[in-house]
């Protein structure tokens, strides 16, 4: 979200709060459509990035269909889309009790075993398209917490198992229909992924030959048309020699910029000859923060500026610390903090760590109205504890 658009809008606002810009959504889907239509390209939100339903509902209109990795994100994206679109699944491990109301909800299967295939393959054929999550073993990141082409990884089939497979038991191929991969994460070199299309081709060309539909997965980031030039070419090679349908799955790339987490400081002091500012947020709010120890960008840092200070998260955590962070003129109680470009994997991995409330949810409309869509109350915590919100206590 823009700057001073943000700041603006966040003034006198309630905190913590989510916030989540229409407009700028729209935008990148707009993007992605252009590209749909030159190169018959579908496109695929995945559930596991950015849940809120109201935003889903407007990203079901423009997107072919969602992508999950859970039953309950299969429910959620079939109460949500219309009819036509399509729900597509993928989890490291299906469950015997959940793979017949799955294969029910979902038009498409990728499998991430070859057990999982024998195991489930004919309980799920009649309703659903089944295909396999593949490895392609190809690494393009270097951090192996991020990585599905690690080495011993849990995602999906090894090309060398693949073709070891093809030599010896060519019969099981028939149960394939299609493959998904997904191998990369917040990259904006796509020409990564037309790399990886060509090192499947030259590995397994048979492999592409037999099937009908291919995943491209997410993982990549872009801000224009231009940025995408190399999945078009990735799309063109695949429907020009294999005539298969394509799918992609951009998951940040469409709702990372569009969200930030708007925060206040409710304490300063000094530690050690530091200033601390405690905000009513915390890392908790924003996981890969501490998972990851990525420092977050905010809007009112300034480089060089005079003034420094320790932002920190409301729980008792130690570790629930953002950075130290610089800035043009002093804090104060009350100092609004805005931490841009939350979209991705916030809210939906966010918890209620000591107690603290989840941050309340805005929508920043098409016609720049902000409208309050969730407050989360004591009863939302008691749910999660095992109560009862209609319980007396």
């Amino acid at each position: 979200m823009d700057k001073i658009n943000v700041i603006n809008i966040i003034s006198d606002l309630h905190t913590p709060a989510f916030i989540y810009d229409e407009n700028i959504i729209l935008k990148k889907l707009g993007i992605l459509s252009n590209l749909r239509e030159e190169s018959r390209l579908k496109i695929l939100f995945p559930l596991k990035t950015f849940s809120l339903t109201n935003a889903l509902y407007l990203i079901a209109s423009i997107v072919n269909g969602f992508s999950a990795s859970s039953l309950f994100e299969a429910k959620l994206a079939r109460d949500i889309l219309t009819q036509g679109k399509t729900v597509h699944i993928t989890t490291p491990a299906f469950r015997n009790d959940e793979i017949r109301d799955i294969s029910f909800l979902c038009d498409y299967i990728s499998f991430n075993s070859l057990s999982q295939v024998k195991k489930f393959y004919y309980q799920v054929v009649e309703q659903a398209n089944c295909g396999i999550r593949i490895n392609t073993q190809l690494s393009f990141i270097k951090d192996d917490r991020y990585n599905p082409c690690r080495k011993h990884s849990k995602l999906g089939v090894s090309l060398d198992e693949l073709r070891e497979l093809w030599k010896n038991n060519k019969k099981f191929f028939k149960k394939i229909g299609g493959i998904l991969f997904h191998t990369n994460c917040e990259s904006e070199n796509i020409n990564q992924l037309l790399e990886t299309i060509k090192h499947i081709d030259k590995t397994l060309p048979e492999f592409f030959a037999k099937i009908n539909w291919v995943n491209l997965g997410g993982g990549y980031l872009f801000n224009s048309k231009k940025d995408l030039a190399p999945l078009k070419e990735a799309v063109n090679f695949l429907k020009s020699k294999y005539d298969v349908e394509v799918f992609f799955e951009p998951g940040k790339g469409v709702v990372g910029e569009a969200c930030c987490i708007a925060s206040s400081v409710v304490d300063i002091f000094n530690s050690d000859g530091k200033d601390i500012a405690v905000l009513d947020t915390s890392v908790n709010h924003m996981p890969e923060v501490f998972e990851y120890q990525v420092r977050p960008e905010i809007a009112q840092e300034s480089t060089g500026g005079k003034y420094k200070y320790i932002l920190a998260g409301a729980t008792c955590l130690a570790g629930d610390v953002f950075g130290e962070y610089q800035f043009a003129r002093p804090l104060a109680v009350g100092s609004k903090i805005i931490f841009k470009t939350m979209g991705a994997y916030t809210l939906v991995k966010a918890h209620m760590f000591n107690g603290v409330n989840l941050p309340a949810i805005y929508a920043y409309t098409q016609k720049e109205k902000l409208e309050l869509e969730k407050q989360f109350e004591y009863e939302d915590f008691l749910i999660k504890c095992g109560g009862d919100k209609y319980a007396t206590l």
